[in-house]
This record gives C-alpha cells, structure tokens and sequence, in this order.
C-alpha cells in the first residue's frame, strides 16, 4: 500500500531522497559499524586498550581524534582511503540518475557515487557558499556529512555533531534550504534504519518544528522485526519491506508503465518527461493541448531500441494473411489495421507504455529498409528519370524495392526462393493527385518500357552502373498503355487550346471523361467522330404536300444522310477547364423515314427520322451553316 501511494507521488515530483550509507554497501563501501571497525583496525594495540571498541561511530571517532592528539589528518586520511577508492559497481545509481523526478538528495556519505552517476547533471552542495549557485536545473546533492575534498567540512566525530547542531548552524542559510525542502516534500529514506545517531537526531532536530503539518516520509530497508516497524509508526514513517536496489527498479518499471499518460495527464512536466525520455535513449515529440501535452511519436536515438505490440483485431482472413506475411518477411513497407478493424491495443516502446488504445485510431506499421538511396535509370532509346528516391527491403525469400516516384510509389518484388527462376512481379500505387500531364507520361512511360521488358541501366549513388531487364508482364503493359494515350491526348488539348492541366484527381478518369477528350482530339484533327446511335430524329412536317412526300419517299429509297447543325456553339468542361468547341453538326447515316407511311395516310405531322446501320457522324466547325 505503502509502495504505490510512494510511486504515485515520485510521479507527481513531490519526493526528496535522504540517503545514508546502506545506499552505498552494494558498491563495496562501508556501513556506519564497519567504518568503526576500520578505524579500530589502524590502531596499535596500545591504543585499542585505551578506547570502548564498542562505542557508537561518532563517540568511537571522537575517542580516534583524541588518540591522534587532536588530530583530524588520520581520520581524513582514512575516509579518503576507503571513500574514494573505485567502486565495486555503480549500477543501481546509474538507475537512480535514469528518473528527473527526483530534484533534491540529501545524503550524509563520503563517498561520490552521486556525484559520479549523475555526472553534469547534478552539483554537489556542502556549504552554504554553493547555495546561491543553486541550479535549479540540476539535481542538487546536499552532502550533510561534508565532502573530502574540503576537510573542514567533514562530519563524523562527537565534536563534529555538537558544533553541527549550535544554534548558529542550526538556523544558518544552509540549514534553512534544507529545512525548505523536508518542510514542502515528502521524504524518501534509503540505506538507514534510523536507529544510528547521525541520522535519527539529525532529523528528530529538523523536522520537529514542522508537527502534523509535515509530509509523508517512507523508510526502505529490507526484513525490519516488527518492534522496530512500530518504532518508525510512531514516528509517523512508512515502512516499505523491499531494498533500494529492488526499489529503484521497480520504480522505473512503474515509471516507463505510467510516463505517457502522467504527461497527458499534466502531471509532470515537459522537462521532466523529455530528460526522462533522453535518459533511456528515447526522443519524443510533444503537441501542446490546452493545460497539457500529447505525445504524437517517440523515435529511439539507439538502433537497438525494441518495441512490443499486442493488440487484437476482428478475425478477417484478408487482415491476417496481410499482418503474418508482414511479420514472416513476405510484405515490405506498410501495414495498416484501420480503425474499424481495431478492437484494443497495448503498446510499448523502449520500454515505455502507452496509455489505453481509447484514443487510437488505427495502426500503422513500417519496416526498415536495408538500403535507402537514388539511382538514376536510363533506357537504350534515350528516356531517363534521374534522382529516383529508393528503398531496398530483404528477406531469406524475396526482395522489393520501393521506388517514390513524382506521382506513384513503384513497387517491384523479386521472389527469390524458388532456385529454378526469380519470380518477378511490379505493382505501382498513383497519388490521389496528378500534378501535371508531364510527370504522369513520364511515370507510364516507364511503366510501359518495364513492362515491355526493355533494358535499362541503373546509375547507383555509389557504386558501379549495372544493366538490367525485367520479363515481360502483360498486364502492366495494358494498364501502361491505356494511360500513356489518355495522358498524351491530354497534352495535344493542351497544346491546342493553349491551357495547362494541373492537379487532376486520378479517379476522375472516367468512361465519360474519355469520351470528352477522343471528341477534343477529333476536333483537333479535323475528324468526324463516329458513334451508334438508335433513338430517332424528328421534325415538324410543315408542308404534307404530295411533292414534299414524294421527297421523303425517295429518301427512304436511296438510304441518304440527314446533317443537322446545331446553332449554339458546344462547351466541354474538363478537368477544371471550360473549352470551347464550336457549332455541332450531326450526320445521321443511312437514314430513313420510319413512319412514311402514317405521313401519306395523313395520320402523323412529324417525320420520324431513323438510321439503318444504327450510326452518326459527329464533327465540329468554328462557324455556324444554316
């Protein structure tokens, strides 16, 4: 219970270390008895007889001091010895530095694992001269116990405690910052049991002004007897079984579990999650929204950076197929699980987890490419793209390169398990968007030359030049074909009518569409279009006189054209251009009077024009004939 309600207010920045000297056993340096013991053991045996070996480490230094006639260069010497010597292992410091949330250590050891862990992200403070130098960027170590490189400042004898706790000192600036610290953080002990003298009196002094207004304090030492988990009760700490080692790990467990959403959540700051992030070699991206911020992508700054995916999704057999031949190597670039598709999700990234797939809208996978580069390609006719951004994806069966062109991704896949014959397929992706009709001819263009099986010669950014030929693919011939002449027509009307088409919608090239642009070019070239037509052309009969009749009777024999001109010139609107195409003349062939015979019994004034052979001819003039 202890433990989460501890984890949860590190998360708010809302804890302070106090370390002692258990923090430091696991790095080879003593504890409080066996720096006693040191002590005992440069003595003479002379000296020995003259002191209580068994006295506390400050009563037991207070005697050390006084053998060596007052003297505090042995005692100086001998820290220095133990102290700064290298550590056994830095590990679970190295750990501690990993979390920002921490923004003050208290600590009454010698040694500089703090110091050495955090590196230029910490500064050490011992005196009340660093304290206007205070960094608020920094995590500050305050070394109660003083440093050695300063020996003044070093507390440790009998002596030492009593000037440390003169009133003076007591309410002196350096003091004051501390107090500042207990009195609006809660505090986390590590490597004490609060028994020994240099740190229960050191807090019993400070924080006894502060009454049950004070913050919560939590101790972490491993298997305490009961007895003394009542003594830490009453003096209103929290005992947490666990020690710092296993506490620290599962802190950043805890830390990576909660990051994201503590981040959107406005819980910690941006500063905070960033130099967390960096810490294990993480970097985000941060939209800010209202009072807090999103996290739209997190990218390793290390190859080696793993990410783990469990989700669910509707059981469709097309999905599946798609996500295992992602997975086992047999599809290269993307993967999308729509969001319709998607049921939940559960995410991690170095790491770090992402909060609940509430807010997902769909899944996007990308593979890593083996080779990213450009290569020109030129064909024997003289046709070349040059600048052709490449990807070179690969496994054990098949290679794809992935080609981004102006207006396409190109995709050629080489199924290479088979050892009889490399099976070569190319399919192509057309942006939503024609930019203009020169980049679409050149892409068909293209598309026509591989799929005819042309030779070409590949230009690599490095490296040499290399000749090659695809097997011919039917299929990629007719779809090339089929937009290389509707795009080529294009660029005829527009050198014709002087326009430019820009930004064409690929999906606009309808039946319809080509019907305009065959009758544009026809135009163009002066040509009759020709169409069946089965619907019938009427016309008031003004006058039913017997010549008049007997005209409509020799039509019907001779199986003449009918022309109709139309007054009003045509418009067509294509592709965002109105153009103008003149005055419409229809020619109806062979053409009939299929009523003639309600015309002469006087039973119909309207002649009912029709074709035998079911055609017209249609043609445009830039003037108009009666």
């Amino acid at each position: 219970m202890y433990k989460e309600s501890l984890f949860e207010l590190i998360r708010k920045e809302e804890v302070i270390i106090w370390a002692g000297a258990g923090m430091s056993l696991y790095a080879g340096y003593p504890s409080g008895k066996k720096l006693g013991e040191i002590l005992v053991e440069t003595l003479t045996a002379k000296e020995k007889e003259s002191i209580d070996t068994g006295l506390p480490l400050p009563d037991l230094a207070e005697e050390f001091y006084r053998l060596k006639g007052n003297n505090k260069n042995s005692l100086i010497r001998i820290l220095s010895e133990v102290f700064l010597k290298k550590a056994e292992t830095t590990d679970t410091h190295k750990r501690l530095a990993i979390i920002p949330h921490f923004k003050t250590i208290i600590t009454t050891n010698y040694d500089t694992l703090f110091e050495d862990s955090y590196k230029h992200e910490a500064q050490a403070i011992y005196k009340t001269k660093h304290i206007p130098f205070i960094d608020n960027k920094k995590t500050q170590i305050f070394k109660v116990h003083g440093d050695l490189s300063e020996p003044d400042s070093i507390i440790l004898t009998k002596t030492d405690y009593n000037n440390f706790f003169k009133d003076n000192q007591d309410n002196g600036t350096y003091w004051s910052v501390i107090r500042e610290r207990l009195a609006t953080n809660n505090v986390l002990f590590l490597g004490y049991n609060l028994e020994d003298p240099n740190v229960s009196v050191i807090f019993d002094r400070i924080t006894e002004s502060f009454g049950e207004n004070g913050k919560e304090c939590f101790l972490v030492a491993p298997n305490l007897p009961q007895h003394k988990v009542n003594n830490l009760l009453r003096k209103g700490i929290h005992y947490i079984d666990s020690t710092a080692e296993e506490l620290i790990s599962e802190l950043l467990l805890h830390l990576k579990e909660h990051i994201i959403s503590d981040i959107e959540n406005a819980k910690i700051s941006a500063d905070t999650f960033r130099h967390f992030l960096a810490n294990i070699d993480l970097l985000p991206e941060l939209k800010a929204d209202k009072d807090s911020y999103k996290v739209t992508s997190l990218k390793g700054t290390k190859d080696d950076i793993n990410g783990i995916a469990n989700f669910t999704f509707k059981n469709e057999g097309d999905l599946r197929k798609e996500l295992n031949d992602f997975a086992n190597g047999r599809k290269f670039g993307t993967f999308e699980v729509p969001e319709d598709k998607l049921l939940n999700a559960d995410f991690r990234y170095g790491g770090l987890k992402f909060p609940d797939s509430e807010g997902i809208v769909k899944l996007k996978f990308r593979s890593n490419p083996k080779i990213v580069t450009t290569i020109d390609l030129r064909f024997k006719d003289g046709f070349e793209l040059i600048s052709i951004p490449i990807k070179l994806y690969g496994s054990p069966s098949l290679i794809e390169i992935h080609a981004e062109l102006k207006s396409a991704g190109l995709i050629i896949n080489l199924d290479i398990q088979s050892l009889s014959e490399t099976k070569v397929k190319i399919n192509y992706k057309h942006k939503e968007i024609c930019r203009n009709v020169k980049e679409e001819i050149e892409l068909f263009t293209l598309l026509k030359k591989l799929g005819d099986g042309e030779i070409f010669t590949v230009y690599p950014e490095s490296g040499e030049a290399f000749s090659r030929s695809l097997p011919i693919i039917e299929l990629l011939q007719n779809e090339a074909d089929f937009f290389l002449d509707y795009f080529t027509k294009i660029k005829s009307i527009e050198q014709h009518y002087k326009i430019r088409f820009s930004n064409i919608s690929i999906h606009s090239v309808t039946d319809s569409v080509i019907e305009q642009v065959e009758l544009l070019v026809a135009v163009i070239n002066g040509e009759k279009l020709e169409y069946e037509w089965y619907n019938e052309l009427t016309m008031d009969l003004i006058d039913g006189s017997d010549e008049n009749i007997e005209q409509l009777k020799k039509a019907n024999e001779v199986n003449s054209s009918v022309i109709a001109h139309h007054k009003v010139e045509e418009k067509i609107d294509l592709h965002g251009h109105e153009i103008n195409v003149g005055f419409k003349t229809v020619e109806f062939l062979e053409s009939y009077v299929s009523n003639l015979q309600q015309i002469i019994d006087k039973e119909e004034e309207i002649v009912r024009m029709k074709s035998r052979c079911n055609k017209i001819l249609v043609s445009y003039s830039n003037t108009h004939e009666e």
